[in-house]
């Protein structure tokens, strides 16, 4: 019997080909998919016997999961490609799961002029009317933020309503992938996309882009010449179809006269050339708001241009950088290379914002687990900007804002001075240990505080001093909780060498340092909770956390204000709810464990819930604890194993193990 390759074994090939290296369980991906283990477990028996004619296999371990093995690497990419392309094609698969049938009825309206009936909807997905209906609630909803509406005719159906330029908006986001734009080149994204643009040559755009920004020097950075060619391709497809964008209103007129809007002239003129058709005086204005909205490639001289910055940007990144030093405790004040990046940033930000551009950012789960503090900040920054300018900003947008804080933070770690408290143990005299003390002074760094020579007999004097490290010429047997290092009473410069490259690696670690873990409470551990949304649940956790006295309704309020702003999600079923600001009250963690996985955000499912709130006196720690999380959660069988605890002291001791495995 010939396999037919089903939406579940898509889904599942993603995952693996997602985790490269790992290890998947069945109880695992059952989670994700929403059936049963036994049904994953005959899934992957079809889906290996698919993959062996084509380069690959799935291949299991006992008691550790299945993992994809790739036997030929040319073949299986072949087929992946392939695979992945008629998925994404009008020959695809007909989608299974609710949200890939949304997805399905967006695009489908976006593609035709006129209306489509329920049973027309129903024949092609095979559903039922109520389930069509049902389908239809989220479309609309997803829809209105493109301020679109789904307008019924009567005895004709039902369609798309709205500006022209709202529906490109909204076909640039569901018609292409375009969270890998950043990491495939422009061959391999034609490729992809060849049957979305089958009338519209996608080079000839390019090339006719990059020919007309050489001409102006306008360079652009490569992710937004992409965007750029997605919007023109976009233009051309509507165009050719009869669509146009109305014509111009008095906030585009405005842009006249402006740098962009030359370069936009030039630019349709040649499209009109190359691809033998009239263009509309409106559409130029399309592509200048494009340019606009375009991060320029060139910002070497970004410092010096702090002086260029005009003062109300310059008055909104103060109260931004305020209200971030109030709420996180942190500092930016000083930084010009961040005050000046993010002036740069706003300005096409504000173009974007202005004329509802939708501005997808590749890199903003990357940001969101690995860069949380600054992420954190980023939100805290669009919430200001909505404030004084009325924009609403979105969740790419606040990962983009992430990103400059979140070089802030690294310059900051790499310029941090912890200067390592040094004593010297030293039992042959005073000329010798003034000798040794004088050479390590000219020969060690800044980042070193030398508090003193110490004769043995004072051992306990010096560890009562809490140095961090000891250099000692006598070998020290006593067992101290401090790293001590054997040298010679007379120093060589080799062995200066071999001292400085121990100092820099020792690795120690002070005792008021608090690990993730030391924040759980046994009183806030809740298992087999059997809420169905991602609302309910918070609300459940957050009033445990203020009935227990662990946090007051402000805290709590400000944990489900954090959520609406963007999802706390972080994949593997995990999501670490937390408050837009570190508190005045002890950190604690609540954790949930629900009976079962629900759709928290879009395309993440989260089983296990970490309510976390941060207090004021260890908020220099944020970015480590969410790290220390992370390192174990990143692991889809290491959060299986948690969720699999019923009891607290046994979910500690498996988060521990977890971790130390990670």
């Amino acid at each position: 019997m010939k396999l037919i390759f089903n939406k579940r074994l898509l889904i599942i090939l993603q995952e693996f080909i997602n985790r490269p290296s790992g290890y998947l369980t069945s109880s695992y991906l059952s989670k994700i998919i929403g059936v049963t283990s036994r049904t994953v477990r005959s899934d992957l028996k079809d889906l290996d016997e698919i993959l062996l004619p084509y380069g690959a296999r799935i291949y299991s371990k006992k008691g550790i999961g299945y993992k994809l093995e790739i036997i030929n690497d040319v073949k299986f990419s072949n087929f992946s490609k392939t695979l992945f392309n008629e998925e994404n094609s009008e020959q695809g698969l007909v989608p299974s799961l609710p949200e890939e049938r949304v997805q399905y009825i967006i695009k489908k309206l976006l593609e035709i002029n006129d209306c489509i009936t329920l049973e027309e909807l129903c024949d092609e997905l095979y559903i039922s009317t109520s389930t069509v209906k049902k389908d239809l609630k989220k479309v609309k909803s997803i829809l209105q933020d493109y301020r679109l509406v789904v307008a019924s005719r009567l005895n004709k159906g039902i369609r798309i309503e709205g500006k022209e330029i709202d529906k490109r908006f909204c076909m640039a986001e569901y018609f292409l992938n375009r969270s890998k734009l950043d990491r495939i080149d422009l061959a391999e994204f034609y490729i992809e996309n060849i049957i979305v643009f089958k009338d519209v040559n996608l080079k000839r755009i390019e090339e006719v882009l990059i020919e007309e920004l050489l001409k102006s020097k306008f360079p652009l950075a490569d992710i937004a010449l992409k965007n750029l060619i997605i919007h023109i391709a976009i233009a051309i497809k509507r165009i050719k179809e009869g669509n146009y964008i109305d014509q111009k209103s008095e906030r585009v007129e405005k842009l006249e006269g402006k740098q962009e809007y030359d370069i936009a002239k030039s630019i349709v003129k040649a499209l009109e050339k190359d691809f033998e058709i009239t263009i509309p005086s409106s559409e130029v204005y399309y592509v200048t708001i494009h340019l606009l909205g375009s991060k320029l490639l060139d910002e070497r001289r970004e410092v010096e241009l702090t002086q260029f910055i005009e003062n109300d940007i310059k008055n909104l990144i103060v109260k931004i950088l305020m209200e971030i030093n109030r709420k996180l405790n942190l500092d930016f004040s000083d930084d010009k290379g961040l005050i000046c990046g993010l002036a740069l940033h706003l300005k096409p930000t504000f173009h974007r914002l202005h004329f509802n551009m939708n501005l997808r950012n590749p890199w903003l789960d990357e940001v969101k687990t690995k860069y949380p503090l600054a992420f954190q900040a980023g939100v805290i920054a669009a919430q200001i900007i909505e404030k004084e300018t009325g924009y609403s900003i979105n969740e790419s947008e606040i990962g983009y804002l992430a990103m400059h804080f979140g070089g802030s933070l690294e310059r900051k770690k790499r310029g941090i001075d912890i200067k390592k408290r040094i004593a010297i143990i030293c039992s042959s005299g005073m000329g010798s240990s003034s000798l040794l003390l004088a050479k390590l002074k000219n020969s060690l760094n800044e980042n070193v505080d030398l508090i003193g020579t110490f004769p043995l007999h004072q051992l306990d004097l010096v560890v009562g001093l809490r140095p961090d490290i000891i250099l000692t010429t006598v070998p020290i047997k006593e067992d101290i909780p401090i790293p001590k290092i054997l040298v010679n009473a007379v120093l060589e410069d080799s062995d200066l060498d071999e001292i400085k490259s121990k100092i820099k690696n020792i690795d120690y670690c002070k005792n008021d340092e608090i690990d993730f873990e030391d924040l759980f409470v046994p009183d806030l551990f809740f298992t087999d909770i059997k809420f169905e949304s991602k609302e309910k649940v918070l609300d459940f956790l957050t009033s445990n956390m203020v009935n227990k006295g662990y946090i007051d309704k402000s805290i709590k309020q400000s944990i489900l204000a954090r959520e609406k702003i963007s999802s706390t999600a972080i994949g593997n079923l995990v999501a670490i709810p937390h408050a837009l600001e570190v508190v005045e009250v002890p950190s604690c963690v609540c954790i949930g464990i629900l009976n079962k996985p629900i759709v928290w955000d879009k395309d993440k499912k989260v089983q296990l819930v970490m309510v976390l709130s941060i207090s004021k006196n260890i908020s220099d720690r944020f970015n480590d604890l969410f790290s220390s999380l992370y390192q174990v959660t990143k692991s889809p069988l290491s959060v299986v194993e948690l969720i699999k605890q019923k009891d607290f002291d046994r979910f500690y001791i498996k988060f521990l193990s977890e971790k130390e495995k990670n």
